[in-house]
């Protein structure tokens, strides 16, 4: 048997059932090993796009998604999804092929130090050179991108090494030392500390991030707020792991917060914060984050312990265990909380509602009220995807979840184009499930050729594109930060986005009204199918509330026209 057979053997006993990527020379003789395995492999148009397919795959299994690539170019245009990967702490195991070992370092046709190049973004990479060690390296890789805090690993391997003999398969081995790590518990001194914190504070929020979903502690979070009576905030990220029809859930913080998750933020005494890296996006300046309440951080990574805020209490654990166990040392007779707290919040965040979808949509549609129309006509258990820019603003403000789990963005890269390919990912995962992805124009025309994958594999995907012709965010903070000098940021009207997703195989519509959308979004659900919905909004049309760059969340700028009173009070 050849090494490259032994590594699907091994792939298979672990359960992998998926690979996405574009075989080449280096990493031919992979391919013919899978000939004869019963792994589903799926040939997308760009690595790039393999490695969100692979992504939105691993988001939706919460199991690591596997890409392959050559050498060279194959292997280098995998790095923009690795950090991606990496900035979100999704599971991925990339395996490239590589030159032959005797010509490493000869600057050899397609030859690129791809674990040179990927070594700062991934929680493990190396070059096999020993063909005994392939499928083992692949063991140790795959079970660390799933070890406490999830993120990419990358396997580099030469031709030579793929095809050499290794004798039979002799079952699947264990991870070396130091690839899996046990998961740290806290100090019970430290979880002691930080149930008195929440005992005596009046305004307790909590700040939940992506790594609730990893540790499937969304029941935990619920459970903890509505013993403290304490509302629910989230990151961007974060907003995959709650039901946003729970009373006591918020909404997003943060740049584009929500207005009223930002308002509890501003107000609290003391922030909970589960499993986030605590960006600025979200806090704004983390000195001041952390001088104006008091911090209790859970995370499993020990690394995030003062990274960017000092908490009062950090408590490095698994999100589900650590809350447990602070649920289970709660006592009465806690500090009194304001009972209409959370109800004056939420009235703030139903006027602003009422006030945005109320807004005439002068000639074109209404960002806010198109993404309120695909919430009502999409199934809960929907899966929903976007690109990078105001659109994915939009769906983050208007596009509420209710289960989670089902809502897929890039957000610590902000990679635009992400939305399609991991579409195409997720809908692998999850083949019975509807799957949407929110686009606009400048992500989607970056990785619309993923719609051939779409019509091939007959995989159906729903893209609704906020179509502005424009690369919508860019141009808005040119419009306030540089004083309305707009630069190679608008499109022409010559691109057709319906004959161009035509020409891949999917239908396309060009829509001009609710109830046009409505309807075409009605039908593909039903009938689980492929469609491209071009959807035209202004180009003037901007994303409001904002935090502007590099300031607090109590600089938000709110909607022209819109200032209810405890608002204006916080502007003031």
């Amino acid at each position: 048997m050849d090494a490259a057979r032994k590594l699907v053997r091994t792939m298979e006993g672990l359960g992998v059932d998926t690979v996405f990527g574009i075989p080449g020379g280096a990493n031919l003789p992979l391919y013919d090993a899978l000939v004869d395995s019963e792994i589903r492999s799926f040939l997308m148009k760009h690595e790039q796009q393999a490695a969100h397919a692979a992504e939105g795959y691993a988001r939706v299994k919460r199991r690591p998604g596997v890409v392959t690539a050559t050498s060279g170019p194959g292997a280098t245009n995998l790095i923009t999804g690795i950090v991606n990967a990496a900035m979100d702490s999704s599971p991925l195991v990339a395996i490239t092929g590589q030159v032959v070992r005797s010509f490493m370092g000869t600057d050899a046709f397609q030859e690129a130090d791809i674990v040179g190049l990927v070594t700062a973004h991934v929680k493990y990479a190396t070059t096999v050179l020993d063909p005994s060690r392939l499928h083992r390296e692949f063991v140790n890789a795959y079970r660390c991108s799933i070890s406490l805090r999830p993120g990419p690993t990358l396997i580099d391997v030469p031709r030579d090494v793929f095809q050499a003999d290794v004798g039979e398969w002799e079952g699947l081995p264990e991870p070396e030392e130091g690839f899996v790590l046990p998961t740290p518990v806290p100090d019970p001194e430290a979880i002691e500390r930080a149930v008195e914190l929440m005992s005596s504070a009046r305004k307790p929020i909590i700040l939940v991030g992506g790594g609730v979903h990893f540790s499937d502690a969304t029941s935990e979070v619920l459970e903890l707020s509505e013993k403290l009576q304490a509302p629910i905030v989230t990151t961007s990220p974060g907003k995959n792991c709650v039901p946003e029809d729970h009373p006591n859930v918020l909404g997003v913080v943060g740049m584009h917060g929500r207005v009223e998750a930002n308002l509890a933020l501003v107000e609290s005494d003391l922030a909970i914060c589960v499993g986030t890296r605590l960006s600025d996006r979200a806090i704004g300046p983390p000195a001041e984050f952390s001088s104006k309440r008091r911090v209790i951080h859970i995370d499993v990574d020990p690394s995030e312990n003062a990274k960017a805020v000092k908490p009062d209490v950090f408590l490095c654990g698994d999100a589900k265990q650590v809350l447990r166990s602070i649920l289970r040392s709660l006592r009465p007779g806690r500090a009194e909380v304001d009972p209409l707290w959370i109800s004056r919040l939420k009235e703030i965040g139903a006027a602003y509602d009422e006030y945005m979808l109320s807004q005439n949509d002068e000639g074109t549609l209404s960002s806010a009220k198109v993404v309120k129309v695909l919430r009502e006509e999409m199934p809960r258990s929907a899966i929903v995807t976007t690109g990078v820019g105001q659109h994915q603003m939009w769906a983050q403000l208007f596009y509420r979840v209710l289960e989670p789990g089902t809502f897929i963005s890039s957000w610590g890269l902000g990679t635009m184009g992400f939305g399609l390919p991991a579409a195409f990912g997720a809908k692998v995962a999850a083949p019975n499930r509807t799957v949407l992805n929110i686009d606009g124009d400048g992500s989607f025309l970056m990785t619309c050729q993923t719609l051939s994958n779409v019509a091939e594999y007959d995989l159906p995907v729903i893209t609704v594109i906020l179509d502005n012709r424009s690369l919508g965010m860019v141009r808005q903070w040119q419009d306030l930060f540089y004083r309305k000098r707009f630069k190679d940021v608008d499109f022409s009207d010559i691109t057709n986005l319906v004959r161009l997703s035509e020409a891949f195989g999917v239908e396309g519509h060009f829509v001009q009204s609710y109830e046009e959308l409505r309807s075409h979004v009605r039908r593909a659900v039903r009938n689980d199918q492929a469609v491209v919905l071009d959807v035209p909004v202004s180009r003037d049309e901007k994303v409001f509330p904002m935090v502007p760059p590099g300031r607090s969340v109590e600089e938000i700028i709110l909607p022209p026209g819109w200032s209810p009173k405890p608002v204006y009070e916080l502007r003031a």
